[in-house]
C-alpha cells in the first residue's frame, strides 16, 4: 500500500467501521465496534490527511483533520453498542 491520502484513509476507515460491527454481531459483543472507532479516529489524530482542495491552508487542514479524529475517539468510548 503507497501513502495513506485522504481517499485511502476514508477507505480504510469503512472497512474498518464495518468489520468492528461485524466482529460485533458475530461475537455478541459491542466493544468491537467501539474498538474500531477509537482507531479511526487514531488514524486521523496520528496521520492528519485532508483532501487537496484545501491545501492552500495546510495548517488549518490538519488541525481539522486532528480534530475529527478526536470526535471519532469520543464517539468510540462513550457509545454503547448493543447487540
Amino acid at each position: 500500500m503507497g501513502k495513506l491520502t485522504f481517499k485511502r484513509q476514508i477507505i480504510l476507515g469503512i472497512i474498518l467501521i464495518i468489520v468492528g460491527n461485524v466482529l460485533a454481531f458475530v461475537s455478541y459483543n459491542g466493544i468491537f465496534s467501539n474498538i474500531m472507532w477509537i482507531i479511526y479516529g487514531l488514524l486521523f489524530v496520528i496521520n492528519p490527511v485532508y483532501p487537496e482542495q484545501y491545501s492552500c491552508n495546510e495548517r488549518k487542514a490538519k488541525i481539522g483533520a486532528r480534530i475529527a479524529g478526536i470526535v471519532c475517539i469520543i464517539f468510540g468510548l462513550i457509545t454503547r453498542f448493543i447487540v
